[in-house]
């Protein structure tokens, strides 16, 4: 499915914020569908023209507070996500990185004892490792064969109908960023919490090691519509009415070793401001990424993430007024 449309060829309208509905402060760059289609299908191995049918073009935006957005938001179907996860094997990976994922430690950090916990979006559900302290539950329409049992297989807006004001904490890990409405997102997330409930959000970070990287599929659409900051995490917090616990960066997992060597080992990176460039059809920067993704496999196997290693995840940590 897609997000918002424009007219097509309208690149002087700035379309709303999916945050707040204002204009977006800029536009950043456009590019071809096609080119989108390329990328997908020669570095990742999945076709993903039927999603683009009818686009010509997707632009890139900033909005006032600073969260980054592609227009059209193209977002993945079902088709989709088991074609790539299959290519890819991302459910295995998930599950074996599970016990050193900062942001599932991090966030664990904020759940009290006996907290009742749904975690929305779960995938086959490993957060839950980190909670034997609390009761959790996962929500996941496309959770596959190997979710764990307490993973249940339905939208969040059929969910948020049935449970309203159950959960003490509602977490959601890498998943607003592929949500064609993010605001409509956290705000069903928010229906299901308790008065004082907690919202814990992380998600890719802008600017950072990953947008640097040119013509990163996994950080495009239809995959990733949305760049988060916390700014950004800020602003949406402030439209849902709740009280900013933290909002911040968290250090590189090890999983995401790989990033951090391919984005060294480039000797061509993404275009910097004014003439700031994430996704084109460009010689070098094919050759970049050929030439440093075999040498990054290999060092992401024998050498470990350095200390101070740059952000490459923002952190949310926002909690629900009590009821007056």
């Amino acid at each position: 499915m897609a997000g918002p449309t424009r007219p097509a060829g309208d690149e002087k309208v700035l379309p709303p914020c999916p945050i707040t509905g204002k204009p977006a402060a800029r536009r950043i760059h456009g590019v071809s569908a096609r080119v989108i289609e390329d990328i997908w299908r020669i570095g990742q191995g999945v076709d993903v023209k039927h999603l683009f049918k009818g686009i010509d073009r997707v632009t890139l935006y900033e909005s006032p507070t600073g969260l980054v957005f592609f227009e059209p938001r193209v977002v993945g179907d079902g088709a989709f996500y088991q074609t790539y996860y299959d290519e890819w094997d991302v459910h295995e990976r998930l599950n074996d990185v599970a016990d050193t994922r900062v942001d599932y430690k991090r966030a664990a950090s904020f759940i009290p004892d006996g907290a009742e916990v749904v975690d929305v979006g779960c995938g086959p559900g490993v957060f839950r490792r980190h909670l034997s302290h609390a009761r959790y539950t996962g929500l996941d329409p496309y959770a596959g064969p190997d979710a764990d049992e307490v993973v249940i297989r339905e939208t969040l807006e059929a969910y948020a109908e049935q449970r309203p004001e159950s959960f003490d904490v509602a977490t959601a890990f890498h998943v607003i960023e592929h949500v064609p409405d993010p605001r409509r997102h956290a705000e069903l997330m928010v229906r299901l919490l308790k008065p004082g409930g907690l919202l814990i959000l992380a998600a890719p970070l802008h600017p950072s090691p990953l947008t640097e990287i040119p013509n990163l599929p996994i950080n495009i659409p239809p995959h990733h519509v949305t760049w988060w900051n916390p700014g950004a995490y800020r602003a949406l917090a402030a439209e849902l009415g709740l009280e900013v616990v933290e909002a911040g960066t968290l250090q590189p997992s090890p999983h995401q070793g790989l990033i951090y060597w391919l984005h060294r080992l480039l000797f061509k990176r993404t275009d910097k401001a004014p003439h700031e460039r994430y996704i084109a059809h460009r010689w070098s920067w094919h050759a970049a990424i050929a030439l440093a993704y075999p040498l990054a496999k290999i060092a992401n196997r024998i050498k470990t993430l350095p200390n101070g290693a740059r952000p490459v995840d923002a952190f949310l940590v926002a909690r629900k007024p009590d009821r007056q």
